[in-house]
């Protein structure tokens, strides 16, 4: 319900203030707002041409709000002014910020929203002075500021009606949009309990961090590597630069592709099996806790680990010596099949109503559910969707709120959780 209210409320400011150049339509508008508070990045709205920089300004607000979350500032706030928050309010922000209870919540928070402060302020200062010492003074300043809130937030929007594209041999800009991609997407818990670790406050790292660290390192490299070998040889994408090009331009699509949305080449030039390797790591998405979307790189482990202890015909799942619970397994398989199967209707629903290319169809639904912004393309800066009827961009914008707040919180909203039944029946012999 926050994140319904906080996009009517944006749409409402967008509508009454004077934020577009143009008239834009009223779908237009909640498409974008709702893009900018789920931290997604597809845009039906050139945000160079068509904003103006009081809509600028007003989406770089709804992104940061969007990004730390609606109850996490307001929470905050309330903390600040030494207003005391109950039981109640500690227990929905302990799951919206994916805490392990509420000891040491308000802490938490604190470290949490400082952690953001800092990683947002120094890669604004990073790009404003490499910008400036480039000779781009114009405008430089609020292009840092917008583009470090949007990068760290995994939002994926840029001031640039060619996103990122003409940086792509700038190594500097490529590393901090990076990094600020990676701190933002590897979830508040594991920044924290790094902290601790660093200031030695626990005498080691959590499973669940050691967890996240390897398996974003793991896919970022295999992003990168799989990048490669889908464009060998494919003249009108990656194998059209050189070798420095290819190599920068697939490490950054690789950490990118898994929630932020950027882009350093046309993605509309890529080969069909890059775009296909691309939704594959666009589904699995960011960490829990964190800025970005999918179904979440412990999911992915623990259902990749799952399967691995089956196939060796173990009973126990294992990983860094502790073994994993049936309902933490139940769980992950279940976030995937409601994921898999919510954004194959919505395709095919969207499929049917606009006749249009299949695969880059299927791209832009798993891009907007996994809230990654990446996008094959409508022209003039805009993304697929920019393509579709009105009934097809709600649907989409449907679908980036479903990605943002969960599929299974959002299963639960809407069917409310089953009441334990002390009834047990007998076991069904089945052949799978």
């Amino acid at each position: 319900m926050s994140y319904l209210a906080l996009i009517a409320v944006g749409v409402l400011l967008f509508y009454v203030l004077p934020t577009t150049k143009h008239e834009v339509s009223l779908i237009d508008l909640l498409f974008t707002v709702t893009s900018a508070v789920t931290v997604t990045g597809l845009t039906v709205l050139n945000t160079e041409t068509a904003l103006t920089d009081t809509g600028k300004w007003l989406l770089l607000g709804l992104i940061q709000i969007g990004g730390l979350g609606y109850m996490t500032i307001t929470t905050f706030l309330l903390i600040t002014l030494k207003r005391k928050i109950g039981l109640k309010e500690r227990l929905v922000l302990a799951e919206a910020l994916n805490y392990p209870g509420i000891y040491g919540l308000v802490r938490f928070l604190r470290r949490v929203v400082l952690f953001v402060i800092v990683v947002e302020l120094l890669g604004f200062i990073l790009l404003y002075l490499h910008w400036r010492s480039a000779g781009n003074s114009d405008g430089a300043l609020f292009s840092a500021l917008f583009h470090s809130i949007s990068a760290f937030n995994n939002a994926g929007f840029s001031l640039f009606s060619d996103n990122l594209v003409r940086f792509r041999r700038d190594l500097f800009v490529n590393v901090v949009v990076m990094s600020l991609i990676i701190l933002g997407g590897l979830g508040f818990f594991v920044i924290n309990d790094l902290y601790l670790f660093y200031r030695k406050k626990v005498r080691r790292l959590s499973t669940h961090t050691k967890l996240v660290l390897s398996i974003t390192g793991l896919l970022i490299l295999s992003g990168w590597i799989g990048l490669l070998l889908t464009e060998i040889a494919h003249e009108p994408g990656l194998w059209s630069l050189n070798w420095k090009e290819r190599l920068l331009s697939t490490l950054f699509l690789s950490v990118s592709s898994r929630t932020a949305g950027f882009n350093t080449i046309d993605l509309s030039y890529l080969s069909e099996s890059s775009l296909f390797l691309l939704m594959l790591f666009m589904f699995v998405g960011a960490s829990p806790g964190s800025t970005g979307g999918g179904i979440k790189t412990t999911t992915f482990a623990v259902i990749i680990l799952a399967v691995l202890s089956y196939i060796r015909g173990r009973s126990e799942v294992v990983v860094f010596h502790r073994s994993l619970t049936q309902g933490q397994i139940h769980r992950a398989m279940v976030v995937m099949a409601l994921s898999f199967t919510y954004i194959a209707l919505v395709n095919l629903l969207i499929d049917r109503l606009e006749d249009k290319d299949f695969l880059s169809t299927l791209f832009e639904v798993v891009s907007a559910f996994s809230t990654v912004g990446l996008s094959t393309g409508g022209g003039e800066g805009l993304s697929f969707s920019a393509q579709f009827s009105p009934i097809s961009k709600l649907l989409i914008a449907i679908t980036m709120v479903v990605g943002r707040v969960g599929i299974i919180s959002f299963a639960i909203a809407l069917m409310g959780k089953e009441k334990e039944s002390r009834i047990r029946h007998p076991e069904a012999r089945l052949l799978l």
